[in-house]
């Protein structure tokens, strides 16, 4: 199963995921990166499910 990740632009056209993303040091950029590739190959084992999300 592979998922699809989007990140959220604003009407602007700005992208606080990016904003976010940039202002972190190399090993939590590495770590977020690692997590979202993760993500998209469809290895949810890391996702904290919310009520009614996910199921």
């Amino acid at each position: 199963m592979k998922i699809t990740v989007e990140e959220y632009l604003r009407e602007d056209g700005s992208n606080p995921y990016k904003a976010w993303f940039d202002s972190l040091d190399a090993q939590a950029a590495a770590k977020i990166a690692t997590a979202k590739l993760r993500l998209e190959l469809g290895n949810t084992s890391s996702v904290k499910w919310f009520d009614g999300i996910g199921e």
